[in-house]
């Protein structure tokens, strides 16, 4: 591997790392709405569509299917992030 004064070839491996992190990303992005907007679906019609549990309770299964994909989704994001972060300095060693 050869190096440039300016570091191309440190630029050309970072720049492939940032598009394979945004790849990355929107597979994640889409995955997660498919599977969280299915799982929140399941839990509106268990509880207001079929009636299977009384409304007044079951709000608290769909908030917390909403909070458990928020969550899901945060850990996700920070996580991935923190990777890229570190690959990036890696190549370019900053």
């Amino acid at each position: 591997m050869s190096y440039s004064l300016n570091g191309s070839s440190n630029n050309d491996r970072a720049a492939a790392l940032t598009r394979e992190h945004q790849q990355r990303l929107s597979r994640f992005f889409i995955a997660f709405a498919l599977i969280e907007g299915l799982a929140f679906a399941g839990a509106v019609v268990v509880v207001y569509v079929l009636g299977l549990i009384d409304p007044e309770q079951g709000i608290w299964l769909v908030v917390g299917v909403a909070v458990a994909g928020g969550l899901v989704l945060t850990i996700s994001l920070l996580s991935m992030v923190r990777r890229h972060a570190r690959d990036l300095r890696d190549v370019t060693g900053r």
